[in-house]
């Protein structure tokens, strides 16, 4: 194989490398461990694989090739998080009108998603309403196409992760 072939190589083998070593540590975040044993299996392997060549090959092309293929896996690693959306989230959306707060957390309620309500109060004393939503990390999209819907465009709105939830969580795929 010709030096252009094998550092292309060593790069596709650190991309996957990388993506998968990228997908450990948010799994393991997370604490989703199944998928995490098997993935540091293969993942010793490729880099084993790939360190013997490196160090093997004499020349700094190999060792920018490694670099370039480390930095495209975290970056795709966390790309393909981005679309698995691993996790729970709970979104507070802030309005200062009830008849308004009350249809937000209805259609909301409607599309599938678990909502409580509570009054908060903000400067001066002025009464504001909470409206919180506990879904999938996945449906934040969801959640804004219901606020679009009742013309609820850029609510002043916080959104945390959850680390732990018992009993059912309602998401918009039911």
């Amino acid at each position: 194989m010709n030096l252009f072939g094998e550092l292309l190589l060593v790069v596709l083998v650190m991309i996957v490398s990388n993506t998968i070593g990228t997908l450990k540590t948010i799994f393991t975040a997370k604490k989703y461990f199944r998928p995490v044993y098997i993935i540091v299996f293969v993942d010793a392997i490729i880099f084993a694989t790939v360190i013997t060549k490196v160090t093997s090959g004499g020349e700094y092309l190999y060792i920018l090739a490694f670099a370039v293929g480390k930095m495209l896996g975290v970056f795709l690693g966390g790309a393909i998080e981005g679309k698995i959306a691993i996790g729970l989230i709970e979104a507070d959306i802030m309005v200062s009108d009830k008849d308004r707060m009350i249809t937000i957390s209805d259609r909301l309620r409607e599309a599938g998603f678990s909502v409580n309500t509570m009054v908060t109060y903000g400067i001066h004393g002025n009464k504001r309403y909470v409206i919180e939503v506990t879904a999938k990390r996945k449906d934040i999209g969801n959640i804004k196409v219901v606020l679009e819907s009742v013309d609820c465009k850029n609510p002043t709105m916080t959104i945390k992760e959850v680390s732990n939830v018992s009993g059912k969580v309602c998401s918009s795929e039911g």
